[in-house]
């Protein structure tokens, strides 16, 4: 009976994974902001800083994921566009110095390609988003790969909606924008 045990005890030790962790390979990733006019052809990109970003693995499963963007980075060519974005128009970065995405249910690393299903958190103001995601994985590295698009207006940013504003037409900015990154996260030693 003590062999048994003994036995059980080694198999389920051989079969317990231990958690690794992942950080940010360095800290001037960046990702890509896409906005675009409601009625014309015209869009504008510009880049923000990702802070932090920390992913847990736990038997080949991503059991934690926090991506942390420092929203006074918000950052555009026209220096004009970049205050008007960073004020209280839009993000009011003054106030609202950080976003994050949260995620809220593992996802498993057997496929390359997943949704990451998750908490997103702009000017304090907290909702579910699902993010398509192609995750490249070697032995020490996680790349996220996405370009996910989302409704502005869900976070209180309504300056020129077509959806809140209807006489607007010409001036009118999309509710919808995009963020696109290629995040690289290192395992800790």
């Amino acid at each position: 009976m003590k062999y048994l045990i003994t036995a059980l005890i080694a198999l389920l030790l051989a079969h317990s994974s231990k958690a690794q962790t992942f950080d940010l390979k360095n800290k001037k990733q960046q990702l890509e902001w896409t906005g675009k006019a409601a009625f014309k052809a015209y869009s504008l990109t510009g880049t923000l800083n990702v802070e932090k970003g920390t992913i847990k693995i736990t038997d080949n499963t991503i059991t934690k994921l926090e991506i942390v963007v420092n929203m006074k980075s918000l950052d555009h060519d026209n220096g004009d566009l970049k205050s008007h974005l960073r004020g209280a128009d839009f993000f009011n970065v003054n106030r609202y110095k950080k976003a994050a995405f949260r995620l809220s249910k593992p996802v498993s690393l057997d496929k390359e390609s997943s949704v990451l299903a998750g908490m997103m958190t702009i000017k304090e103001k907290t909702h579910g988003e699902n993010i398509e995601v192609i995750i490249s994985r070697s032995e020490n590295t996680i790349t996220l790969s996405f370009d996910h698009t989302m409704d502005r207006t869900t976070y209180g940013i309504k300056y020129n909606s077509p959806s809140f504003f209807k006489s607007l037409k010409q001036n009118a900015i999309a509710d919808e924008f995009s963020l696109k990154g290629k995040l690289e996260f290192k395992k800790d030693n």
